[in-house]
């Protein structure tokens, strides 16, 4: 079985959509591999800098709670 997403995970998801903006729009944006981006969205890959990026980014807390 699937290992949950963290809620911060759910949150940058969320707001993607609401933006309308793919992983591919925000790899341009941050300057990062889009597969790098895949990883660290669905909780395989735990970069806090990368997280930060994304949540100032999308106008989300970068905590999971």
């Amino acid at each position: 079985m699937a290992e949950k997403l963290s809620p911060w995970c759910k949150r940058a998801k969320i707001e993607m959509i609401r933006k309308d903006i793919s992983v591919n729009d925000l790899a341009e944006q941050l300057g990062n591999n889009r597969s790098y981006l895949s990883s660290v969205l669905n909780g395989r890959v735990v970069s806090m800098p990368i997280r930060k990026r994304i949540s100032d980014l999308l106008n989300i807390s970068d905590s999971d709670e």
